[in-house]
């Protein structure tokens, strides 16, 4: 009896040499698997469906390539603002960010499919399975939160900045070139704390601070006024003259419902006066809301300023918006009396502090969006004064501690504040530039001007040439310094002079 040569070329492979060979094809397939997920295509190549995974691979080296070329050529910011202000775009990149997401997912899949060995065993098969189904999960959630951002981004640029279109001569005239503010020297941006709500009747400019920026250098003014300002100056196109022909609201009298001690003709009243006579007179303003444009109108006249744009935020936005930063860092003060600030209270007629909440710990602390909103706006422990202070602070901190990388990873929720909250007239395709000035003022000097009684402005009575240059001299360049001269001798002894006994930091007007 003869046996087959089993040591000859012809012989079947040994069990050991078997599982070697699935072993080997095993690794190949996971690993052409991951490869297709970190490129697409790239894993597919090396299968029968080679054509489809090298176009695959063409595409996608293709727009890599293109999207490099714009980012290094315009910068990382511009060029996703240039996406950002144009809904088309975003559009466009959704649905391209969906289908390549099924394109990819297709190919991963695809490529285990074809690079399994055929006599894989069970359970090699399902961990082969397990790990493409992974890889599948991975891009197919990559693809659809970007297509998701996409989307919100279109919708949140749509509501907050696309409602006001860009009109020659009207707002921040941004420049094509290079430089988007080479045609502007300064802008001057009013920023509106409102404190409309469900629980109150109308709304009321809560604080008022203008932004004074030096679009060269970043060098800004912040500028507060008093929300009880009166004898305001109104426009000349203002449909209010026709209740104050003398062109002064409030004189020489006050509306009947506006005679409440707590609120006589005030600055903070004016958006509801203008409402309230819309309502009463239709046809009198064009504008959808006239109060805001009421109050941004007169507060340029009390300033002396053209006013180019307008933010308006309420007071639960504002909240949220600094829950989603992440919080401020900020040196909470006393009160200008030298007492701990409250948290919400107010005076009643015979002067009893009632309603408080709490009272701030003096020092540099890390405040929630609800803590740092009555630290700016609380106002039963001092003077309106202090407020404005503690506002310009606040507004401060939020520009200096602003962190790109947080308002991206909370996104979706920073999308709802906005969307929901806030009102600006800045036009979408005007947000580059905008955010190329931030990025200067970041960089610069901040000043603050208090239009405050310390100043000589009495808000029952105020000095508007006095306010406007207050204004003019606070928005000046900074002088220059005196170069030392060349004739002093050598051999003078220079005069030693004393350090001031108080440092700055002591000043309540520093953050």
């Amino acid at each position: 009896m003869t046996y087959p040569n089993t040591r000859g070329p012809a012989a079947p492979p040994t069990r050991e040499a078997l599982r070697r060979e699935l072993k080997s094809g095993f690794r190949r397939a996971v690993g052409l698997t991951a490869l297709g997920t970190v490129v697409p295509g790239a894993g597919l190549t090396q299968t029968r469906s080679r054509k489809f995974g090298w176009l695959l691979l063409a595409v996608a080296i293709v727009s890599l390539g293109v999207g490099a070329y714009y980012v290094m050529r315009t910068g990382v910011t511009n060029a996703a603002l240039s996406i950002v202000a144009r809904p088309t775009v975003l559009q466009t990149l959704a649905v391209a960010f969906v289908i390549g997401g099924i394109l990819w997912c297709g190919s991963i899949i695809l490529t285990a499919v074809q690079s399994r060995p055929t006599r894989l065993d069970r359970a090699r098969t399902r961990l082969l399975a397990g790990f493409t189904t992974l890889m599948v999960f991975l891009v197919a959630g990559s693809s659809f939160k970007v297509a998701e951002y996409a989307t919100i981004t279109q919708s949140t640029v749509a509501q907050v900045f696309g409602k006001t279109p860009v009109t020659p001569g009207s707002g921040a005239q941004v420049a094509e070139g290079e430089d988007p503010w080479a045609n502007q020297s300064r802008v001057n941006i009013l920023m509106i704390g409102s404190d409309a709500g469900a629980d109150r009747t109308g709304t009321r400019s809560d604080s008022m601070i203008v932004a004074s920026i030096d679009t060269k250098s970043g060098r800004t003014a912040l500028i507060s006024l008093p929300r009880n300002l009166q004898k305001i100056p109104l426009p000349a196109k203002s449909p209010l003259r026709a209740m104050w022909p003398g062109g002064v609201y409030g004189e020489p009298t006050c509306p009947r419902e506006q005679k409440d001690p707590a609120d006589p003709c005030q600055l903070n009243a004016l958006w509801t006066e203008a409402d309230q006579y819309a309502a009463n007179h239709p046809g009198a303003y064009t504008e959808k809301v006239p109060g805001r444009n009421e109050t941004r109108d007169a507060i340029g006249e009390v300033l002396g300023l053209k006013i180019d744009q307008t933010v308006v935020i309420d007071l639960k936005g504002f909240s949220e918006l600094i829950d989603a930063m992440g919080g401020l860092d900020i040196n909470v003060k006393l009160s200008g009396f030298g007492t701990k600030l409250t948290i919400g209270g107010a005076h009643d007629a015979s002067g009893r502090l009632y309603g408080v909440k709490g009272y701030f710990e003096p020092g540099l602390q890390h405040l929630d969006g609800w803590h740092s909103l009555w630290y700016a706006r609380t106002r039963a422990s001092d003077s309106d004064t202090y407020r404005q202070m503690r506002q310009r602070c606040v507004i401060q901190a939020i520009v200096q501690q602003v962190n790109p990388a947080k308002m991206v990873a909370d996104y979706p929720q920073i999308a709802s504040i906005l969307k929901n909250n806030i009102y600006t007239d800045i036009p979408g395709q005007n947000l580059p530039a905008f955010v190329e000035l931030i990025q200067r003022v970041q960089k610069a000097k901040i000043t603050a001007l208090g239009l405050t009684q310390s100043q000589g402005v009495k808000s029952w009575n105020p000095d508007y040439d006095l306010v406007r240059s207050l204004v003019q001299k606070a928005i000046a360049p900074p002088k220059a310094k005196p170069k030392p001269s060349s004739t002093s001798t050598p051999t003078s002894t220079p005069t030693k002079t004393k350090t001031p006994t108080s440092s700055s930091t002591d000043s309540y007007e520093t953050c």
